[in-house]
């Protein structure tokens, strides 16, 4: 179900995003008796629209253990951007408008990028403890669960995983599927840590 989600919510936010845009550049071009024609027929389409996307964010963010703060910062600005672009091409507010558009494209991005500033910072782990469990339980464990075996988005059961030692760095490195691959965030000395940690699952 959750993947289905996940899909959900990215398809209405692009759908959201190309309506806000096709209305943005009407409203830009002076075209504003057929704006306000295709206002009056996708009314309840853009409400829905703005409450899934609202929904469907809420309920993969439940999915986490623990929420990352581009996590809220995309959340409010979703809450913002939505009334923002209606008010904007309600009252012919150009500046709103556009300014709605940009939010959601930032809010897209940072989506993507899983990180407000568009660039995944490198992993911070103290040296003290057990490396691996820590960038297991900061990067791994809210898909596939303290004991590997959750399978969230499909994610494999680790405990009973026929990949080598080589075919599961070059998955933490470069990810498969849903799951991101951690090359930019993790040295080597980590990935190490989770490796051996992984195969004591």
């Amino acid at each position: 179900m959750e993947i289905g989600m996940r899909h959900l919510h990215v398809t209405v936010v692009i759908v959201f995003l190309l309506f806000m845009i096709f209305k943005t550049v009407l409203l830009l071009a002076n075209k504003l008796e057929l704006l306000d024609r295709i206002r009056s027929k996708t009314k309840v389409a853009d409400m829905i629209l703005g409450l899934l996307i609202v929904v469907t964010g809420i309920y993969m963010m439940t999915l986490k253990s623990g929420i990352e703060s581009y996590l809220w910062i995309k959340l409010i600005l979703v809450i913002l951007a939505i009334p923002l672009g209606i008010v904007g091409l309600k009252r012919h507010k150009k500046l709103l408008a556009l300014l709605s558009v940009l939010i959601i494209v930032y809010i897209y991005g940072i989506a993507e990028a899983q990180s407000y500033k568009f660039k995944r910072d490198h992993i911070e782990i103290s040296n003290s403890g057990d490396v691996g469990k820590q960038v297991y339980t900061k990067l791994c464990v809210d898909c596939h669960g303290e004991d590997g075996k959750k399978g969230l988005y499909k994610a494999p059961d680790l405990t009973t995983s026929a990949l080598n030692d080589e075919e599961k760095t070059l998955r933490i490195q470069q990810g498969k599927g849903l799951m991101r691959g951690y090359e930019s965030e993790l040295d080597q000395q980590q990935i190490e840590a989770l490796l051996e940690y992984l195969n004591a699952l």
